[in-house]
């Protein structure tokens, strides 16, 4: 039976695509069946499943989360039972009902999520970076079954990094890498250790809680790709934004915010600083980028009206799309596979560590890609001994695509 009076017993369990679905658990006379549900007609245990209690309250449909164990479903069954019947027998008196809070001092888990979002945005971290934390967190929220902070234990981290190297892919419900379910958990752990409201330890503590963290080498765009990328340009903006991110080494929301009062005509660079609502990822806060002349003239070609920013949305705000509204259509035309805006930065990053000569233009380098210390361009030198013929042919031909613009030239000043 599915219902003790006027509330249901669900057994929420994992589609094997990455959602989830709510199906009738089995009941042994007044007990429940340890985690056994009816799919299809038939009894089927499901060891991962979750027991939720359904019910309408004051007019207000729940559905609350109560654990695995059969002997805790009861009880909630029966607490929460006796609570609906003093409300409708308040009601048939007249009386009327207020809710109050049945867990006072005790921290939901939804509650520590928007407090530590509200700090991240107090703390004016990047815009970009608050969204993500917003994202991982809510899909840690989504599938882990408990309702309060003092709730949680090693076992929920436990069952999520299994999800995330299964299902983590929210587009394809696929697998995660393992680097990224390594950052998805260190988000957790961070968020747990930081969250204003009931910060605590980290709950996977032991070496083989986390997978290993790989750093991928840099993945440049080739010569070729870039000749084709240019060519399948459907017009100049598009040819102008690409050769942006190609000659700044930019971050996509550091082109996003870039404004034409950011463009210093006279030393030939383009300003990278923070906004009322959005700074970039650079501990100085701003930084100027060398671009060559010819880019220079062709963006503030661009300028009209009033219009602030450089490279803005279709309807006039920051423009927080390009990989969907242009580069992976742009892609495609060109039969380019694998478009990131990162690795147009990796292109502009490995061409110019080959191109530096000293210490004081790797430190320009640096300097351009904000980063603080030449350590940061490690990963770009050890790629290069691997790669040094074509990278060099990169570096030939990089003034040549198009015949419009720049990204390699020795005379730049540093």
């Amino acid at each position: 039976m599915g219902r003790k009076g006027r509330i249901g017993v669900l057994l929420r369990i994992n589609t094997g695509d990455g959602k989830y679905t709510y199906i009738k658990p089995v009941w042994d006379g007044n007990k429940l069946k340890p985690l056994v549900g009816i799919i299809a007609g038939k009894e089927v245990h499901r060891p991962e499943g979750r027991y939720y209690l359904r019910y309408t309250e004051l007019g207000k449909n729940h559905l609350e989360p109560v654990g695995n164990d059969p002997a805790d479903v009861l009880i909630f069954l029966k607490v929460r039972q006796a609570k609906l019947e003093v409300f409708e027998a308040a009601k048939a008196t007249g009386l009327k009902v207020v809710p109050v809070d049945e867990n006072p001092g005790r921290v939901t888990i939804q509650a520590s999520i928007n407090a530590y979002l509200a700090q991240l945005d107090r703390d004016e971290r990047p815009e970009k970076s608050v969204s993500s934390k917003r994202f991982e967190l809510g899909e840690f929220a989504r599938f882990c079954p408990r309702r309060f902070m003092d709730e949680l234990i090693r076992d929920d981290m436990v069952d999520y990094r299994k999800h995330l190297k299964k299902h983590g892919n929210v587009k394809t419900k696929g697998a995660l890498h393992d680097t990224s379910v390594y950052n998805r958990l260190i988000s957790i752990a961070t968020w747990l250790k930081q969250n204003p409201l009931f910060p605590m330890r980290p709950l996977l503590k032991y070496p083989d809680d986390y997978p290993e963290k790989v750093d991928g080498d840099p993945e440049p765009y080739e010569p070729e790709e870039i000749a084709r990328l240019r060519k399948a340009c459907a017009d100049n903006r598009e040819r102008l934004i690409l050769d942006f991110f190609l000659a700044t080494g930019c971050r996509e929301q550091e082109v996003a915010h870039v404004e034409f009062a950011d463009l210093i005509e006279p030393l030939s660079v383009v300003r990278i600083t923070k906004r009322t609502n959005w700074k970039p990822e650079t501990r100085a806060g701003k930084r100027d980028i060398p671009i060559s002349p010819k880019l220079m003239e062709r963006l503030l070609a661009t300028k009209s009206g009033e219009r602030k920013l450089i490279f803005p949305s279709p309807t006039g705000l920051v423009e927080k799309h390009f990989l969907d509204r242009l580069f992976y259509k742009l892609g495609d035309r060109a039969g380019v596979a694998h478009m990131t805006c990162h690795r147009f930065r990796d292109t502009f990053a490995t061409v110019k560590v080959d191109w530096a000569k000293n210490v004081q233009q790797l430190r320009s380098v640096a300097r351009w890609l904000g980063h603080s210390n030449l350590e940061t361009l490690d990963v770009y030198a050890r790629f290069l001994e691997n790669r040094s013929k074509i990278v060099q042919e990169s570096s030939a031909q990089m003034d040549t695509f198009g015949g419009e613009v720049e990204l390699l030239d020795d005379a730049v000043p540093v």
